[in-house]
Order: C-alpha cells, then sequence, then structure tokens
C-alpha cells in the first residue's frame, strides 16, 4: 500500500472514532485554514528558503547554509511525535533515505517538539535522518506554515491531555501544517508541498523525481 492509501485509511478510521463535536472541529479547523489560504501563502517553489539553526534531539544544531553546501535538501515539517500522520511519514522518509542520499541530497525533519519530547520520537522509529527542534514553532512561521489553533481544537488537545505550548516552549497554541520541500544547493525551492490536511502528504517518490530533475 503506497503513503497515500496508508494515510487515507488511517483518517477514515481516525474521523469514524471521533465524536460529534471533535469530528465538526475539525472539519471546521480545515474550512478555516483553507480558507485563510494558508499554503497558498506559504513558501513555494522558486522561493528562497530561509536559514535555518536548529538543534537535534541529541542537542546538536544543524546549519541550513552547512547543509545546502553538500548538496540538495528534503526538509520536511512534521507536527509531532504524536501525530500519527505525521510517524508513519516519518518513516516513508525514513525508508527513502538511502535512494535519496544516493541522489546526493540530505533528508531533515522539523518538528515544533523541544529536543527532550524528539528523543522518544528518534528512538521508536529509528530515524536516520536529523529531526530538528524548532520552538514556538518560529522557523515555521518563517516559512509560512504555521497557524495557530482555534479555541475547539485546543478544547480537543487539552481533553487528551496534550499541551502543545509546553511541549513546543510556547505561549500560543500553534502547530505547522504538513510541509516538504525539495531545496537545490543555491537554497531556491524547486520542489514545495503544503496541506492543511494532517493526512496528505507527498509520496517519497515525488521528491526522488524532483531530486532525479535537479541532477539532470
Amino acid at each position: 500500500m503506497d503513503l497515500a492509501r496508508t494515510l487515507e485509511t488511517l483518517r477514515d478510521r481516525h474521523m469514524a472514532a471521533l465524536d460529534d463535536f471533535a469530528r465538526q472541529a475539525f472539519e471546521e479547523e480545515l474550512g478555516r485554514l483553507r480558507m485563510l489560504r494558508l499554503t497558498e501563502e506559504s513558501l513555494g517553489v522558486g522561493d528562497i528558503l530561509p536559514d535555518f539553526e536548529l538543534a537535534d534531539s541529541a542537542g546538536r544544531t544543524w546549519h541550513s547554509m552547512e547543509l545546502l553546501d553538500s548538496g540538495p535538501l528534503v526538509l520536511a515539517f512534521f507536527r509531532g511525535g504524536w501525530c500519527p500522520y505525521c510517524e508513519i511519514t516519518m518513516a516513508a522518509l525514513n525508508d527513502a533515505r538511502a535512494r535519496i542520499e544516493a541522489l546526493g541530497a540530505t533528508t531533515v525533519g522539523v518538528s515544533p517538539e523541544l529536543p527532550e519530547h524528539l528523543r522518544a520520537t528518534v528512538k521508536s522509529r529509528g530515524l536516520a535522518y536529523p529531526l530538528l527542534s524548532d520552538p514556538k514553532n518560529a522557523y515555521a512561521r518563517l516559512c509560512g506554515v504555521a497557524y495557530e489553533l482555534s479555541p475547539d481544537h485546543v478544547r480537543i488537545h487539552r481533553d487528551r491531555k496534550r499541551s502543545l505550548p509546553a511541549m513546543h516552549g510556547d505561549s500560543t497554541w500553534r502547530l505547522p501544517v504538513p510541509a516538504v520541500y525539495v531545496v537545490e544547493p543555491s537554497g531556491r525551492v524547486v520542489f514545495a508541498f503544503a496541506d492543511v490536511d494532517p493526512a496528505r502528504w507527498p509520496d517519497p517518490k515525488d521528491l526522488l523525481d524532483a531530486l532525479r530533475r535537479l541532477a539532470r
């Protein structure tokens, strides 16, 4: 089963298990973000990737300029290890890592969770690429892929005993939307994907195709 089908099946199961309040809040949140044209205004093809200096779960700081000096970059924004759609996509990207590296590129994930929260995700998924901490969604906001949650959506997370501000070192309830970029060494974005639906992600083959085009 491909990634899109796997995520769609999970989404159907997830939505069926929600109560009426949570289901309506989820659908209204997607509608609100679409109306705001969040993804249309975010980082896109032809834009220059903003520089970053972000730490991984072990405390090592990674610099975008140094990564790009070694070749193209595949950069993915994840909501966090608590998100099942993100975990599945993290694993799919991990499976594709060797093929990505064979094309001269580096894979990096970014999450608003603080390093101590990232460690469990890295360990449970056996991630072989860096998963970087973006406290307060500062870098995600710079790329235009972060948003503030609606009051109803905040309530859903609180009902599940999940304090995103505490996990993010923030005072505001924010999350990034699913977003993946392929960036050439000059810093220019050559492939961009962003969607407000947490169950929608590009298949790794799309990233590989973009890297092959770049190589040609």
